[in-house]
């Protein structure tokens, strides 16, 4: 069923084209709706795969070493 109704979308979109300039307009116009909500989607998508306050490991190294780094600094210094 969705496969029948993906053909007669296709099939109507593209007789758009053959209207002219307004035709290719309404298809552009669908285009770039469709591209708007998928990057909506997208983006909340990641929101609830990613959390705001998830751990990043590289994160958590680049920390250490600094404060090792200046440990060893104060060591040498002393």
């Amino acid at each position: 069923m969705k496969l029948l109704l993906s053909i007669l979308l296709a099939g109507f979109l593209g007789t758009l084209v053959f209207l002219g300039p307004i035709g290719i307009y309404i298809l552009c116009a669908i285009i770039v709706g469709v591209i708007f909500r998928l990057f909506i989607l997208i983006n909340e998508i990641h929101k609830q795969v990613v959390p705001i306050n998830s751990n990043d490991r590289a994160k958590d190294v680049y920390k250490r070493y600094i404060k090792e780094r200046e440990e060893r600094e104060r060591e040498t210094n002393v």
